[in-house]
């Protein structure tokens, strides 16, 4: 499996894990855009109503292998059980992540959050997470004010500016020319006074606030 956390406790022996099957996953957004623009993988992050209840997996064995992590599950006995999960979202409760690290934050708790340019110009919803090679990937729906586009943002460090979750505002910097390819003008409305912005910081893990997280 392809793994989003730097806490491997998570997934260690006797450990409870949750997964969505293939068939109950949600499909990620369509790709929206300019030609050229990141290819969505499948979205990640809160599972939406109606993708099915998460089926709870005891971890028997975990080892790494080139980069990708190798389990093996109570209950999955043949390569015919393990291929059905192929595909499956991997989650874990919510009441067993241990708190992010000062600076960080999950992603599921960002979700919805309004983002803004360091101008507070409005960008639009923080939307979905896509998992793309060599990044993650966010999907931000722009106001309808200007179309109500997907942008596809490229969510690392350099273009963070600042992240607050409890207010639910994000501000970014994107790369020159991001936003002209997807909008026809300028995002519109500016943001009431905020006091004070969020404190900057770099966002890697993602987790799911319903009954069940993956991190």
């Amino acid at each position: 499996m392809d793994i989003h956390a730097d806490s491997p406790l998570l997934f260690a022996p006797g450990s409870t894990l949750f997964l969505v099957l293939p068939a109950a996953l949600p499909k990620g957004p369509s790709k929206g855009g300019p030609s050229g623009a990141a290819k969505p993988v499948k979205a990640i992050g809160a599972v939406r109503p109606g993708a099915g209840r998460p089926r709870p997996y005891v971890v028997l064995t975990a080892r790494d292998h080139n980069g990708r992590l190798i389990l093996t599950l109570e209950g999955v006995v043949d390569r015919n059980a393990a291929e059905a999960l192929r595909g499956a979202e991997v989650l874990i409760s919510e009441a067993d992540l241990p708190p992010p690290d000062e600076g960080e934050e999950y992603l599921h708790r960002l979700l919805g959050s309004s983002v803004f340019l360091a101008d507070e110009t409005l960008v639009g919803v923080f939307e979905a997470i896509l998992d793309t090679p060599g990044q993650l990937t966010w999907v931000i729906r722009a106001p309808q004010s200007q179309g109500g586009k997907e942008i596809l943002f490229p969510a690392v460090p350099e273009f963070l500016l600042g992240l607050d979750a409890d207010a639910q505002v994000i501000h970014i910097d994107p790369p020159p020319g991001l936003l002209e390819l997807y909008l026809d003008g300028p995002a519109a409305a500016k943001a009431p006074e905020f006091s004070g912005g969020p404190d900057v910081s770099a966002v890697f893990d993602d987790a799911d606030d319903s009954d069940a997280s993956g991190k």
